[in-house]
């Protein structure tokens, strides 16, 4: 451990291969299996708002 910067915090010279901070943050090297559905529902989502304010467009247009 080194204090370089003489800050109070100690850095540790191993990094991101420490064995105790990977299985502590191993989800964030893992992507989620679902990554696909909140996209989806999202263009879903867009597509009904789309289909709704058309409708209601072409029918006040329509008039």
């Amino acid at each position: 451990m080194s204090n370089s910067n003489g800050n109070g915090w100690n850095e540790s010279t191993e990094g991101d291969l420490d064995p105790d901070l990977t299985e502590e943050a191993g989800y964030l090297w893992y992507p989620r299996e679902r990554s696909w559905l909140r996209p989806t529902l999202r263009v879903l989502g867009a597509l009904l708002l789309i289909a709704f304010l058309g409708g209601a467009i072409i029918s006040v247009v329509g008039r």
